[in-house]
């Protein structure tokens, strides 16, 4: 009799049963290793079609920042309307330029494709079939395109220089004496070529730090002189605006002038004699930073230029007093307000503007009452646009660029 601890005859089925359990695994590690490779397969080419989406929001700043080069002069222009696919590699893109809930945001929207093995997606005029495509990722963004670096300027072509005429104040403005602020002439006696030909243009009001407004005026005096078309023109806050160097751009031209050299930081806001040079210069704020809202008055720079012949760009964040034989081709910009008395022979050929950011005091454009005084304003966007000559091509290139910051938290991959 076989007692129960006998376990004669035990080994045969625990052997076909841990063969029953070892053929199932291998079995199963067949079949992942058989789907591995289509697994991995997939996982790339959707991480390359994420890179192709991520390269089309790449192009689509780089339009939106190069607006002269990339010819976007709207979210429908082609190829940043998403019609059009863009190749790169095995794969391409497209990319849509969309409005956003602001008058300067945009709503960026990238297509990824990575096409199938053998489908050829050169020289295709719109998006992929869905036969075609491995792999498909979708990326959307909001950005702030504010406005070119200088706000005024533009490749030296008059059509393109954002001013409208020889003298722009958003304050209000005294000529008097024997001056002359011409918007439709370059020189004396030669007609230029711009777009717009304004003399004189000033905002209709100023809002005080107690926040009541004050009209804005243009007073004539002596035998001064406007001439233009219009002669003078008042805009509203709106309208101004987009004649105004905001945060972002003075911060830009900061930094383009640290990079040449030309960036000077005042010790104190008194008045000191400025040695100009051609180029762009920038003047910064006593400590270097922002004004500020309501802004500092202890903090605005104070310039005198006695006399100079000089070309370029010249950026003050504070008063500008210009006093003697002065001739500047280029543009003048007053983050405050100007006082213009100019003697001899010279002018300022291009284009000036005055902030008035602190106060209603106003910009003066003065001369003597004899032949000696000379306050000449003469309207030449060409010479705007690119200093007189005297800013280099780069330079040039970095001032037409615009200034696109993304909005933190609106990167996100949507359903395709």
């Amino acid at each position: 009799m076989v007692g129960w601890q006998d376990k004669r005859g035990i080994a045969l089925p625990l052997t076909l049963i841990l063969l029953t359990v070892l053929t199932s695994l291998t079995l199963a590690f067949l079949g992942l290793s058989s789907t591995e490779p289509t697994i991995t397969a997939n996982f790339k080419r959707g991480e390359e079609a994420l890179t192709l989406a991520e390269a089309g929001i790449e192009r689509a700043i780089w339009a939106l920042s190069n607006p002269i080069a990339s010819g976007v002069t709207s979210p429908a222009t082609a190829p940043y309307n998403g019609q059009q696919l863009a190749t790169l590699g095995s794969g391409a893109y497209t990319i849509a330029i969309n409005p956003g809930p602001g008058p300067n945001d945009r709503i960026l929207v990238a297509h990824g494709y990575v096409a199938r093995n053998g489908v050829v997606i050169s020289g295709r005029p719109g998006a992929l079939a869905q036969p075609d495509i491995a792999a498909h990722r979708v990326v959307q963004l909001q950005v702030t395109a504010g406005g070119p670096n200088n706000t005024v300027g533009g490749p030296a072509t008059p059509n393109n220089v954002n001013l409208p005429g020889a003298l722009t104040v958003a304050g209000p403005l005294q000529v008097s004496g024997n001056s002359l602020v011409n918007g439709g002439d370059q020189a004396n006696g030669t007609p230029n070529s711009c777009a717009k030909k304004g003399g004189v243009t000033i905002r209709d009001k100023t809002l005080l730090p107690d926040n009541t407004e004050v009209d804005n005026t243009v007073n004539l005096g002596g035998s001064a002189s406007v001439v233009g078309a219009p002669a003078q023109q008042e805009l509203g806050y709106t309208d101004f605006s987009p004649y105004t160097f905001g945060a972002t751009q003075l911060a830009a031209l900061k930094a383009l002038a640290q990079a040449q050299g030309t960036y000077i930081q005042p010790s104190s806001s008194s008045p000191f004699t400025l040695g100009v040079v051609n180029g762009l210069t920038f003047i910064d704020t006593v400590n270097g930073q922002p004004l500020g809202t309501p802004p500092d008055p202890s903090k605005l720079s104070s310039v005198k230029i006695t006399g100079a012949n000089n070309s370029g760009w010249l950026i003050v964040m504070g008063s500008i007093r210009i006093d003697g034989n002065v001739t500047y081709n280029g543009f003048i910009y007053a983050h405050n307000d100007l006082r213009y008395k100019g003697t001899g022979a010279g002018g300022i050929f291009g284009s000036v503007l005055t902030g008035n950011v602190v106060d209603s005091v106003a910009t003066v454009v003065d001369s003597d009452s004899d032949a000696s005084g000379n306050s000449k304003i003469y309207y030449d966007c060409v010479k705007v646009a690119n200093g007189g000559g005297a800013l280099s091509p780069s330079l040039q290139g970095d001032l037409t660029r615009v200034i696109v910051e993304v909005t933190k938290g609106t990167w996100r991959e949507i359903s395709n």
